[in-house]
């Protein structure tokens, strides 16, 4: 068959087929889909390394926090190490701030308790009464109870809702119980004292429950005495409360000390612990700003990071004290060239010995003059606060994510709308050609007869 003009003639309209549209889309799609997705894996990425700077920013803030001048919680230089002698006592303090250095000797001569009846045996459980028990606590005016058909467990459950004393049937061998009497603190103000325990069972015999029996008195109310540190104490709990704060509970007569020092230990080693935390964080933005052999450099606005480590380096740089005598260089720690921090245990520790205030004022400083840790405790939190170089970094990341999402989702419907129109197109091409080709072919043929 000749082939026509316009291709008439060369079967032009099977060219327009759905294989070339989506030939064409394909092609289109990579050079503009694609682009945009790669930025949204790339910022996508970089939010994953923000959100792990941010994570061990704060860990490094509670590292600093134990060197925070205003911080509710006790600091590494508060802390106190305490070695006890002697089991008559535990010592115990929720707050170590105001313990001093110092041995602390306690005598406990008496422990407190409570005072404590018993009834006389009972073994019929099922036994009903009508009568009084008449008692009082200390110095309060008697107390009269009236029971009428009551059995023990529902006198036992009468008597209760007494708060001073706790009353309870105990089985102290094979169905027999007493009736147990006791105040419900111990010491000598909580003494009990039974009047009257007139009952008269239902067989009307006249019944006392024995509590005042020879015998039946099994512990009485007294007051703990001791002495700490040559103070005498005559309290009514086996617990003492130090102004400073320590806890003394009695749990044994006899003699017992407590040491308490200061625990040195503790500020070197979270002064160890803010180095390497602190190096960490080198490494991960180095890393991430400048890229190495193995990964990539992926941060694209390292401006931000290097403005929050110059500000974090400055201040362990900075000079402290009341007259800017102290810094770190003098105890033992510096800087190597690759801006890594460096601990001289071994010389911290002596100077720590030798100069305990001067490091303290290095570290925490005062309200006039704030210490490393009190000043890097205040900048780290402000990283991540509603103005927080940080926040606003992570801000600006979704932001730009929510554009680029923004960005494609456009591109695609551009594309999806584009392409729809050109297969309704392509579909009236190839009806109109389909035509001419018909037509051209009736032409052809009569051209051929002709000749």
């Amino acid at each position: 068959m000749a082939i026509g003009i316009l291709g008439l003639g060369s079967d032009g309209s099977s060219g327009l087929s759905s294989e070339l549209l989506q030939s064409l889309e394909e092609t289109e799609t990579a050079a503009i889909i694609d682009p945009i997705t790669a930025s949204i894996e790339e910022v996508e990425a970089e939010i994953v390394i923000e959100e792990e700077i941010e994570a061990m920013v704060v860990e490094l803030l509670e590292l600093v926090g134990t060197f925070d001048l205003f911080s509710d919680e006790t600091g590494a230089f508060d802390d106190i190490v305490a070695t006890t002698n002697g089991e008559s006592v535990n010592f115990d303090a929720a707050d170590t701030t105001s313990l001093e250095e110092g041995i602390i000797r306690v005598n406990i001569d008496q422990l407190a308790q409570k005072d404590v009846f018993q009834s006389e045996i009972i073994s019929d459980m099922e036994e009903t009464f009508t009568g009084t028990i008449e008692f009082k606590i200390g110095e309060e005016d008697p107390s009269t109870y009236d029971f009428t058909d009551f059995t023990y467990e529902e006198i036992v459950e009468e008597l209760n809702y007494y708060s001073a004393i706790t009353v309870s049937l105990e089985e102290v061998s094979d169905a027999q119980y007493r009736m147990v009497f006791k105040s419900t603190n111990s010491g000598e103000d909580n003494k009990i004292s039974i009047s009257s325990d007139d009952m008269t069972s239902s067989d009307g015999t006249s019944v006392s429950f024995g509590f005042t029996n020879d015998g039946n008195h099994v512990l009485e109310a007294q007051n703990m005495l001791a002495t700490v540190d040559g103070i005498d104490y005559d309290l009514s709990s086996n617990q003492i409360t130090l102004s400073t704060g320590l806890y003394i509970s009695a749990v044994s007569t006899g003699e017992s000390s407590i040491t308490l020092s200061r625990d040195d230990t503790t500020i070197v080693t979270s002064i160890e612990n803010i180095a390497i935390k602190y190096n960490e964080l080198v490494d991960l933005v180095d890393s991430n700003i400048y890229g190495d052999e193995d990964v990539a450099a992926i941060i694209s606005d390292s401006t931000t990071l290097k403005t929050v480590m110059s500000d974090i380096k400055n201040i362990f740089f900075d000079s402290y004290g009341l007259e800017d005598e102290e810094n770190i260089f003098i105890y033992g720690m510096s800087f190597d060239s690759d801006g890594y921090m460096e601990v001289d245990s071994d010389e911290l520790s002596s100077m720590l010995t030798s100069n305990y205030d001067d490091l303290k004022e290095l570290f925490v400083g005062y309200a006039e003059k704030e210490g490393i840790g009190t000043r890097l405790k205040t900048y780290l939190d402000s990283l991540d606060g509603y103005d927080g170089m940080l926040s606003a970094y992570a801000d600006k990341l979704d932001d730009r994510v929510d554009t680029l999402e923004e960005d494609k989702e456009e591109a695609i419907e551009k594309l999806d709308d584009k392409y729809s129109t050109m297969a309704t197109q392509f579909a009236d091409y190839t009806v109109i050609i389909t035509q001419m080709e018909l037509a051209f072919d009736s032409l052809e043929a009569i051209m051929s007869s002709d000749e």
